[in-house]
């Protein structure tokens, strides 16, 4: 019997000694630091209660930022075939010819609706003949116009584009040299997705909408917006300058790698896997791409200058600015670092780039004040400069591999 009292008491010591140093470490330990990747997951419109709102709900409050937004490649992204829509040249009277299919292709307009005839001829006769209604422009205008016909909500592309930047009609990218598919490209969810706002899509279909956006949407970029919009209604305002608003993502409030996350969704281009169970429509704005997709890149031997055109994030990444800065995970070099999503950039002069560069480059290289006088203090003419697409013709982009460029091997990084 006194054993067991002398045990008894022994294991309330015991408990009452991890107790109280339980509480003791709980009292000491410090609140973490508030940093973007400690808040990252309360971001309330990650959840799947919050709902898409459109543009124009975003609009009655946002206006400012609604119309710059509209003359972004993003805004202009996608429209109805409309004459103010079109960038192209309709006064050539040549036809598109295709050599390998033996068809001709020849938009018109008649009245304000959009129209292409393909043909073949045999000798001076026409032995084959197809029209159809274009309802759709895909393309800001600054490089492409690519169009889209309608039937019954199934959406397809028709065989001809038009190249902005050499004022050319052609066959779109991926019909040339013998794959020609002629009127039966379907448009599926990888496409749309990226090319435009999220539509109402059926989801047992390839590609089968029952609403089509009009251009790449608010809610791309900061998810979903009913919460935010809600809470609003309700009276409950957040002062941004000093807090953060979670009721809908900020891009410049998550951490750098979920950033660009944001922007490589499409501006990384290659052959797209989806994860088991998941869609083109799951990935939102403070997500990590990799939980929804996994994107590999096509390679090329000896050839570095040779890139895709929506391979802007890929590119950044080789860079020394975007290495050097983000090394160690710490927020930094971005594509908005320079980049103002919400203004055009046709429309920024190219100092405000140009000053982005000096931002962080104060102490220029000894020979670059010689080398500047000679181009017009211009730094991004020499290492961002323009080059071809390798899978998209008749256009020249800015690479955004940002590094000393040798000239006598154009594309190659020195030192």
């Amino acid at each position: 019997m006194f054993n067991r009292s002398i045990f008894f008491i022994l294991y309330i010591c015991i408990a009452a000694a991890i107790l109280t140093f339980s509480v003791q470490c709980s009292s000491n330990k410090q609140e973490p630091e508030k940093t973007a990747e400690n808040t990252q997951h309360q971001w309330l419109n990650l959840h799947d209660s919050a709902k898409y709102v459109g543009m124009q709900t975003c609009r009655q409050c946002h206006e400012d930022k609604y119309q710059t937004f509209k003359e972004t490649g993003m805004g202009q992204s996608w429209g109805k075939a409309t004459m103010q829509k079109s960038a192209a040249n309709f006064h050539q009277n040549q036809p598109i010819y295709d050599k390998f299919s033996d068809f001709y292709y020849k938009p018109f307009w008649k009245d304000s609706t959009l129209f292409v005839t393909e043909y073949r001829l045999q000798g001076r006769d026409t032995i084959h003949s197809r029209t159809e209604k274009l309802d759709y422009i895909v393309g800001s205008g600054q490089h492409t116009n690519s169009h889209i016909y309608n039937v019954n909500g199934y959406l397809y592309q028709a065989p001809f584009t038009y190249y902005v930047q050499k004022g050319q009609w052609d066959m779109p990218p991926g019909f040339e040299n013998g794959f020609n598919t002629r009127f039966n490209r379907a448009l599926g969810a990888e496409c749309l997705t990226c090319h435009n706002g999220y539509p109402e899509f059926e989801k047992k279909s390839f590609n089968k909408y029952y609403k089509i956006p009009e251009g790449i949407d608010c809610e791309r970029c900061h998810g979903p917006g009913s919460i935010h919009v809600n809470t609003k209604k309700q009276g409950e305002i957040v002062d941004i300058k000093h807090d953060t608003d979670f009721t809908i993502v900020n891009p410049r409030k998550l951490p750098y790698h979920l950033q660009i996350d944001v922007c490589q969704r499409c501006h990384l281009q290659g052959n797209t896997v989806l994860k088991e169970g998941k869609t083109f429509f799951d990935f939102k704005p403070g997500m990590q791409l990799s939980d929804v997709m996994d994107v590999f890149l096509p390679v090329y031997e000896n050839q570095e200058q040779g890139f895709m055109m929506a391979s802007h994030a890929e590119r950044l990444r080789k860079s020394p600015c975007f290495l050097q800065t983000n090394k160690h995970g710490v927020e930094s070099f971005n594509c908005i670092t320079c980049h103002n999503p919400h203004v055009s950039v046709r429309t920024t002069k190219r100092q405000y780039f140009i000053d982005k560069c000096m931002a962080c480059h104060k102490q220029p290289h000894e020979k670059s004040p010689q080398i500047l006088q000679t181009k017009n203090q211009d730094c991004i003419s020499c290492h961002m400069p323009k080059s071809s697409a390798v899978d998209i013709p008749h256009v020249t982009i800015t690479d955004h591999f940002i590094r000393v460029v040798d000239k006598r091997k154009q594309g190659t990084t020195v030192g």
